[in-house]
């Protein structure tokens, strides 16, 4: 089906339509002119204020919590701790039935687990810097702050796992009580016949590589405000999160307090990119104090608190084999797979999240008849891993397209040209584990890039004979799974049940619209986007759709904005919705022109007989009909103008696909690496709007860039955390920046409403390993590691230095 047909398909008749148009998001008229309202502008008469005293040690017994220091602040100040909300924790098993965690189609393989819980507030023990150990709550922020500085608290220092290393040596006792080992998951994976991919090698070809530990970053900070109404009964809780469902039903759950009775609010959310998709003790925390206390309870991260004790992201190391034939195809690849997980399995995504994910998607966009893997977690005092953008593709795609530059270097052959001897090009495409790619452009989109930076890669062969500068073309080939179905999570056995999202659509007599949808923005512009969807279905203009979103007394369950799943999922809900609503405007539109339901288009605020302009009835009349003139409707018909879709996911996802392409300069006296050019070609199928297409891709290069070259949270061996504020945490800015150009392709899927396949998570994913390649290329060295900062290229580029030394003489 061409783009014309699927957009023919979605307004009805052959007209202009707003979805793919470039329509400007409507919710930045508030988000830019500061009339936006975030968790810290809410305010509750009576409000209790948070702070919090966190661990100093990584690991170790608590033997004092000494208050004394608080009798001269002059105010009322009140102190929990873990005594107080025992039994209360996270809890994130990193699996479950181990026996039914089957692979699609019966690929089989081991699985053992253990379980570990969270507290609150530690339970004598603390894990990591920065696990909450005391909640003070005082009348004004500033004091509670301060009150929290004054507490002492005195420790028992027990043994530290600072490193994967240590995580895995037997002779260091395990960080929970009954635990045989730190390893949280480890499970095997395998599909098709490796022993014969062994056989028929011509070229066996092993590599380690490694991704640094991150935070996540989002310009607005955690930040929960709870409060309990006596009068109705009724527990709000305010929380920046992109999941609200699911934390009201958590909350619920661990408070033992009825959901019906449980509203959770997302307010404007300042950025999440998978940080706020998690379910903290922290939320836990603050609505169980709003009970007990009677008074509403506000506590708001500030940055350290964020780098320290959120969520981290990232820390995998992987070594690769590659089994491959003599003119460069791929017989086979072995994986193993180990991530610092931290000291916390974390909700919903637990700690089998992050390396789970590796595994499945390393073969990648390649056509590798047998694949294995063996992928582990491990616990270490550290803060916990959780989602972040990508969710471990980053790191797995880094390893994937490094491994493929390996290769060619190996064999003697052009990267690109290897890979495209090795892309899948029918479709659709059943890998080796079983799982079914839909259409794609994979061998389109590396032929654009091969065309766009042909002149980039003869400068840097050029550049081969200078002793100061060097110039390298890096490219990385990936596809993203999202919009993941249902199935998808039955797979994984673990606190994820479902993957649907929905969606309600009603037109009101007036002729105005609302959706309300179970997602939650924090930058997407869904507002935009399920505006235009709903318009183009029901024949109005976008700007008389009205969305709303993040508040669970208005909208119907889903389980929030993560996954690349807005446009697909909840972009397809909206459209199923509204079609039901504008079969019914058809409807009474035949009724009233005498004809069939058929012969009915609906654009341009109006209900028009196909072919007969003239002959028409506008859709504001219709609606008044259906809510208020209901003696005008056909017989029988029931009043209203109401739908709701619950959309899931396709039991395997859909499949984006990218190939980004870096361009750098490297001085070799100082490492020093520019970003001369980025480029991007995607194909995330329908697009919406190339508008927010652009934009999200844009964003995660960012991102993938800041990974690549700055981003990396370090510990020291004590699992002291030495990168607490944006001094030491380095950031992306401006200068690092070069101008990000975005091509597109678009396959329509089957597999969603609207052909849309996801692209959220998409810009961040190909960077590090597009930016390692063309390091590699510039400097001839392998690389292995990220980041690429300057002391790091610096060091990569010691032989070039010593070479120049040589030829003059020093």
């Amino acid at each position: 089906m061409t783009i014309a047909d699927r957009r023919h398909q979605i307004g009805g008749a052959d007209r202009p339509r707003h979805v793919g148009a470039r329509v400007r998001r409507v919710e930045d008229r508030r988000l830019l002119s500061g009339a936006a309202r975030y968790l810290d502008d809410i305010r509750r008469p009576g409000m209790l204020h948070l702070g919090f005293v966190r661990a100093q040690a990584a690991h170790a017994r608590i033997t004092d919590i000494d208050t004394s220091a608080l009798s001269d602040l002059g105010a009322e100040i009140r102190v929990f701790t873990g005594q107080d909300t025992s039994g209360l924790s996270i809890k994130a098993p990193a699996g479950h039935d181990p026996k039914s965690a089957a692979l699609p189609d019966g690929h089989q393989g081991y699985w053992r687990m253990q379980d570990s819980e969270q507290p609150l507030l530690a339970d004598g023990v603390v894990r990591f810097v920065g696990e909450p150990i005391a909640a003070v709550l005082a009348e004004d922020a500033y004091v509670a702050e301060d009150a929290a500085e004054r507490i002492a608290v005195a420790y028992e220092a027990l043994p530290v796992v600072a490193t994967m290393a240590q995580a895995q040596d037997p002779s260091i006792p395990p960080l929970f009580e009954g635990w045989t080992s730190n390893v949280y998951i480890e499970r095997q994976m395998a599909g098709g016949d490796l022993a014969a991919a062994r056989a028929a090698a011509a070229h066996v070809i092993r590599r380690t590589y490694y991704n640094q530990r991150q935070a996540g970053v989002p310009m607005e900070g955690r930040g929960v405000i709870a409060a309990y109404d006596p009068a109705d009964r009724v527990l709000t809780v305010w929380s920046s999160t992109q999941i609200p469902h699911l934390v009201r039903t958590y909350l619920a759950e661990e408070l033992g307090f009825p959901e019906s009775r449980l509203r959770v609010v997302a307010p404007e959310v300042g950025g999440g990119f998978g940080v706020k998709g998690q379910v903290f003790v922290e939320e836990v925390l603050v609505a169980w104090l709003a009970l007990k206390t009677g008074r509403p309870v506000k506590w708001v991260e500030d940055r350290r608190e964020h780098l320290v004790a959120s969520i981290h992201a990232r820390d995998h190391l992987h070594t690769l084999t590659a089994y491959v034939a003599a003119d460069g195809r791929l017989l086979g690849l072995e994986a193993d797979i180990t991530v610092d997980v931290g000291a916390y399995s974390t909700f919903p995504f637990t700690a089998g999240g992050d390396p789970g994910m590796a595994a499945k998607v390393l073969p990648g966009p390649y056509d590798i008849p047998a694949y294995a893997a063996t992928f582990r977690a491990l616990a270490t005092n550290k803060c916990p891993l959780g989602t972040y953008r990508g969710v471990a593709r980053p790191s797995a795609v880094f390893s994937q397209e490094r491994l493929m530059d390996d290769i060619a270097a190996e064999i003697g052959m052009d990267p690109i040209a290897l890979r495209l001897r090795n892309v899948v090009r029918t479709f659709p495409y059943k890998n080796a584990l079983g799982f079914s790619y839909d259409e794609g452009s994979y061998a389109q989109a590396l032929e654009r890039v091969r065309d766009l930076v042909a002149e980039d890669r003869a400068a840097a062969r050029a550049s081969r004979a200078s002793a100061t500068t060097r110039i390298g073309v890096g490219v990385a080939c990936f596809i993203e799974q999202s919009s993941h179905g249902t199935p998808d999570f039955t797979r994984r056995r673990v606190p994820i049940e479902t993957g649907y999202i929905a969606a309600r659509v009603t037109m009101e007599p007036d002729g105005e619209v609302t959706v309300d949808i179970g997602l939650q923005n924090h930058g997407q512009g869904h507002e935009t986007v399920m505006a235009q969807v709903a318009a183009d279905a029901l024949g109005v203009a976008p700007e008389n759709v009205h969305v709303r979103q993040g508040d669970t007394l208005t909208t119907p369950y889903s389980v929030g904005t993560w996954g690349s799943r807005g446009g697909p999922l909840g972009g397809g809900a909206v459209h199923e919705a509204a079609l039901k609503i504008a079969a019914k405007l058809k409807a009474i539109a035949a009724h009233l022109l005498q004809t069939d339901a058929s012969c009915i288009a609906l654009h341009g605020g109006r209900a028009v007989v196909i072919g007969n302009e003239g002959s028409y009835v506008e859709i504001r009349r219709l609606a008044r009909i259906a809510l208020r003139n209901v003696d005008q409707m056909p017989a029988g018909m029931e009043p209203g103008l109401e739908a709701q879709c619950s959309l899931d996911g396709p039991a395997d996802g859909t499949y984006s696909n990218a190939v980004h392409a870096a361009v750098v300069e490297i001085d070799i006296a100082t490492g020093k690496l520019r970003l001369r050019r980025f480029v991007v070609v995607e194909d995330c199928g329908t697009i919406l709007n190339p508008l927010i297409v652009d934009g999200q891709v844009r964003g995660g290069v960012v991102q993938g860039i800041g990974s690549a070259i700055l981003e990396h949270f370090v510990y020291d061996e004590d699992g002291q955390p030495l990168t607490t504020s944006f001094a030491d945490y380095l950031m992306p800015l401006a200068p690092e920046i070069p101008n990000i150009e975005v091509h597109h392709i678009e396959t329509p899927t089957p597999r969603t409403p609207l052909g849309a396949k996801g692209l959220g998570e998409g810009g961040a994913i190909g960077p590090p390993a597009a930016i390692a390649n063309a390091v590699a290329d510039a400097l001839g060295v392998p690389v292995s590691a990220t980041p690429l900062n300057a002391n790091a290229l610096w060091t990569l580029a010691a032989d070039i230095r010593a070479a120049a030394e040589t030829d003059r003489g020093d």
